[in-house]
């Protein structure tokens, strides 16, 4: 009968430790950038992170962290706690509130000269992501370019 329980207690747990078998991670891209604030030695915006749910199932995104460089250098990061629904096969904007140095931005300056500006700024968004489907984090990572002649985000996701 012991046997028996520890069989039942071991499924129980394998079946609650990660995302369905046939299930894919959520794609995360940026969506768009704005400035809430500037001080001497720290700028406050807001990141508007996309979540793309590729799965037939919905997804609440519990917890996502990431770090945002902009032309191969840092430029901000964030955490967001806010819990935040994925329908099936859609995608979702999430708002963070997300912090960045004074010296990230005085880099950022010095690298974006208007030739870069006119043939669009690289970026690259990666961290990890913390779904109600999974008990692990899952990593994500995606590159991409913003055109100012288009006014919108584009990339590809590794």
């Amino acid at each position: 009968m012991r046997l028996v329980w520890v069989l039942f207690f071991s499924l129980g747990l394998a079946a609650c430790t990660g995302l369905p078998w046939n299930a894919v991670a959520p794609k995360v891209s940026v969506a768009d950038v704005a400035i809430k604030s500037l001080s001497l030695f720290e700028q406050h915006l807001d990141v508007g992170l996309r979540i793309g749910n590729p799965n037939d199932f919905d997804l609440t995104i519990e917890t996502l962290e990431f770090d945002l460089e902009v032309n191969g250098h840092p430029f901000a990061s964030g955490l967001s706690n806010t819990l935040t629904r994925v329908p099936a096969a859609a995608s979702a904007v999430l708002r963070v509130d997300t912090f960045m140095k004074s010296n990230d931005l005085i880099q950022q300056f010095k690298s974006l000269s208007p030739a870069v500006l006119k043939d669009g700024v690289s970026y690259r968004v990666k961290g990890r992501i913390k779904t109600d489907r999974s008990s692990r984090w899952l990593p994500f990572d995606h590159t991409g370019v913003y055109s100012s002649d288009e006014k919108k985000f584009k990339g590809k996701a590794f």
